[in-house]
């Protein structure tokens, strides 16, 4: 009953983080436009691409498909890039890895005063900055004051295959955290990283993913590296 108690409060959470993203989205596309069109106005504008500054002079919002290049964008900015993330995060070989990342995306992208990327909403959008996508997005993610990946939500169609997930994440400092995700071959799965361990609860067909070769509705505790380390298969109980 506990168990069933806590994944009903974990759907019901879910729903108000889905609809409050969406709302959100939609509240934000409607002020960018509204600003754009003089009072009274119903007249149509059409353009290849938007900066909004703050008025410090600093682009803080862009538009288009895709986005157009701003000066002030950290993840754009070689020099600032060494600077500020590659120093902490593996110097010369993370800036090897860093030009084969994808920095653009069709839609809206809030920065900082910093620079850094907050918010993005749209289509194929950018990689985190700390590694590449399997998947191209369609949705939003947010990132910390730094441009660090705190979360998003979307649709993803892999790369690979060209199938779709869809997921909705929270991440924190040390990277994944909470994950709740439809995948390609219809599982369900919630998932919860603590430290070097994963607990998931899934609902899916045989999955050598997740090392089940039948159809298995429980949980499971999983050590990175594949390893299981306890399951309960609701399926099999009393057989």
């Amino acid at each position: 009953m506990n168990m069933e108690q806590d994944n009903n409060g974990l759907k019901k959470q879910v729903r108000l983080l889905l609809g409050y993203s969406i709302i959100s989205s939609l509240v934000l596309l409607y002020l960018v436009v509204k600003s754009l069109v003089p009072q009274g106005s119903t007249d149509l504008i059409r353009a290849r691409a938007i900066i909004i500054t703050d008025s410090a002079g600093r682009d803080r919002i862009l538009i288009g498909a895709p986005i157009p290049f701003s000066a002030d964008r950290v993840r754009t900015d070689t020099l600032a890039v060494r600077e500020k993330w590659a120093k902490d995060i593996g110097g010369e070989e993370y800036m090897k890895w860093y030009k084969d990342y994808h920095h653009s995306m069709n839609g809206i992208l809030l920065l900082n005063e910093e620079g850094f990327d907050k918010l993005a909403v749209g289509d194929q959008l950018p990689d985190p900055n700390t590694g590449q996508r399997i998947t191209i997005p369609t949705g939003l993610t947010w990132n910390d004051e730094e441009g660090f990946e705190r979360g998003g939500l979307g649709l993803g169609q892999l790369k690979e295959g060209g199938e779709y997930r869809n997921i909705l994440g929270f991440d924190d400092k040390m990277g994944e955290g909470l994950h709740f995700a439809i995948l390609e071959d219809g599982s369900k799965m919630i998932r919860m990283v603590q430290g070097d361990q994963m607990l998931y609860f899934l609902a899916n067909p045989p999955n050598s993913m997740m090392g089940n070769d039948s159809t298995f509705m429980g949980w499971k505790v999983m050590k990175m590296d594949g390893q299981v380390v306890s399951e309960t298969n609701l399926l099999q109980r009393g057989r």
